[in-house]
């Protein structure tokens, strides 16, 4: 858990004087003008890396920073150069390998995967498991009487996002949904179900996972072992750190491996897809509107948003809403990690009783079961966030499974047989008998809370006997009445919660070719970005309500969308 230590003025402020610095040396993005000559070497010319400009700014500046490298020990060539060895990068690759080009993959980790691992499903429009008479007609839909089609669902989209997005972007991204689907499938990659998340559209296309716990770890293995069948050559444990730039055009990449090694990549494409900056926090607090002392990244630890500042330092716009982020709601401290598949993380989002630092509610807690990004940025808007339930709750959920559906693994009707034993060992969680010492334990004031109680538990009582989607009972939020469990006996269980998010989505400004954009809004040659690296896909939300797994989608779109274009850029 992270303390927001950063203030967002603060962050403007030393945006600002970077921008300053940078356009004092003459070229955006660059290092002062060097001499020329060794083009096997890189000169500061070379480097698109912030330089003078990064010591001569605030400390608030630090958040862009890129690291400084000594000389090349190694320099190989490539077609194309692919930062990021998860979904986007792998379908790059693979892509790339189809189309006759040479790539080489730069990775952090040890192998292929990175954060896609967490994910279960993609969005999937008119394919064959969504056309025809499979084809779902959603009531949210800007044509509710139409099939959910890639018009429809770009409308809907667009609309949710308030026209914040490209049209053209989202046209590129929906309509090569059907292509990917059987592109997937004949590189080794299968789909075990088509379903809907909460009151969303049946178009969540969901991976197979073999005999491995994941879905998303599974497909990964799969994806990962097609690359190296097709002889993609890549370098893990290798951090990829500034980009080359030569005549404004990219010309490859500086990385260094675990030993501290300078490996130059020379190639006229480079695509960025090192997935974002959810293990950044002090970059996350500096760019978004985050209020809430406790945040959860959930996924892998290798998303330190290197992709997105190499990209603007090398001239590279961000798109709005850099500081989108998907946030996903409560999860209590200390009780899961980065895996999130588990019954203590299932207990955690249930529509229990949610209070803020003072005390009381902030919104309806179904919300969670039909949309986890509107719930996780109402939680991003406390200060602390907690958990209120009761024994009761917790004994209903070790018989009868979860009251509201997660994903695709906790299932009403499938006990949460772990929840207990997890909860009760974390840090956040606080069980007994009186309620008024918990709150003490907490920092919480008794008397709010018991106010809280004592409303909610009316509106329970009101709740009695009604039809179970009846919101009248609730008249301060419009609670569904089957979730409306009252806060009536102890033992209590008080879980202090921090607001968890699956990856962030705002990054590098790019077009429906997902080339990367200057500040002018010219494109950058050779320059491509995508998946969690890209921006210009929301506005201050995921969308899960309307295209569920748009992100895992866009990853591998973005991956082949960008491939396709390098082709024509090399002229191959």
């Amino acid at each position: 858990m992270t303390e927001n230590n950063l203030s967002r003025r603060s962050f403007l402020t030393g945006a600002g004087l970077m921008a300053a610095t940078v356009a004092g040396a003459g070229l955006a993005g660059c290092a002062p003008q060097a001499q020329p000559g060794d083009a096997s070497t890189p000169s500061d010319a070379d480097l698109a890396d912030t330089g003078e400009g990064a010591a001569a700014a605030d400390a608030e500046n630090d958040i862009w920073a890129i690291k400084e490298l000594g000389e090349p020990t190694e320099t190989i060539q490539a077609d194309v150069c692919i930062l990021g060895a998860g979904g986007t990068g792998t379908a790059a690759a693979i892509q790339a390998v189809d189309l006759g080009l040479k790539p080489v993959v730069i990775e952090r980790l040890a192998g292929y995967g990175g954060s896609f691992i967490g994910t279960e499903g993609m969005t999937g429009l008119e394919t064959k498991y969504t056309s025809g008479a499979n084809c779902p007609v959603f009531a949210g839909a800007y044509n509710p009487d139409a099939p959910y089609g890639v018009k429809n669902a770009m409308n809907t989209c667009l609309n949710f996002h308030h026209w914040i997005p490209q049209h053209k972007l989202y046209e590129a991204y929906f309509s090569q949904m059907n292509e990917t689907i059987d592109w997937l499938e004949g590189h080794g990659i299968q789909f075990a179900d088509v379903i809907a998340i909460g009151a969303g559209p049946k178009i969540w296309h969901v991976y197979d996972k073999g005999e491995d716990a994941s879905p998303g770890g599974h497909f990964m293995q799969c994806f990962g072992a097609e690359a190296e069948r097709l002889g993609v050559e890549a370098r893990f444990n290798t951090f990829a750190r500034q980009l080359v730039m030569e005549d404004g055009k990219v010309a490859g990449v500086l990385a260094e491996d675990e030993k501290g090694n300078v490996l130059r990549v020379e190639a006229p494409v480079v695509m960025i897809g090192t997935g974002g900056y959810s293990n950044n926090s002090e970059f996350l607090y500096g760019v978004s509107e985050t209020k809430n002392v406790n945040i959860q990244a959930l996924g892998m630890e290798c998303r330190d948003g290197d992709g997105i500042k190499m990209a603007k330092a090398a001239g590279a716009a961000m798109a709005e809403g850099l500081g989108t982020v998907m946030w996903c709601g409560p999860v209590t401290l200390g009780a899961v990690t980065a895996t999130w598949t588990t019954d203590a993380y299932c207990a955690g989002v249930q529509p229990t009783l949610w209070l803020n630092q003072n005390g009381e509610r902030f919104c309806k807690e179904d919300l969670w079961i039909d949309d986890f990004a509107g719930a996780g940025i109402a939680v991003r808007n406390q200060e602390r966030t907690f958990v209120l339930f009761t024994e009761a709750d917790m004994k209903r959920w070790e018989s009868d499974g979860p009251d509201g559906q997660v994903f695709s693994f906790g299932t009403p009707g499938t006990p949460l047989a772990e929840a207990r034993e997890v909860l009760t060992a974390s840090e956040g969680c606080h069980v007994g008998d009186d309620l008024a010492a918990l709150c003490a334990e907490v920092g919480l004031d008794a008397a709010a809370v018991q106010a809280t109680v004592d409303a909610y538990n009316t509106a329970c009582a009101a709740a009695a006997g009604r039809d179970g989607e009846d919101t009248s009972a609730d008249e301060e939020f419009g609670k569904r009445a089957k979730y409306l469990h009252a806060v009536d006996a102890g033992p209590f269980w008080l879980c202090e919660v921090g607001d968890g998010f699956y990856t962030t989505c705002g990054g590098i400004k790019v077009n429906e070719k997902i080339q990367v954009l200057d500040e002018e809004g010219q494109v950058i040659p050779g320059l491509y970005a995508g998946g969690s690296d890209a921006g210009g896909l929301y506005g201050d939300s995921y969308d899960v309500k309307y295209a569920p797994g748009s992100q895992a989608g866009w990853a591998v779109n973005s991956g082949r969308l960008a491939m396709k274009d390098a082709k024509e850029y090399l002229g191959k």
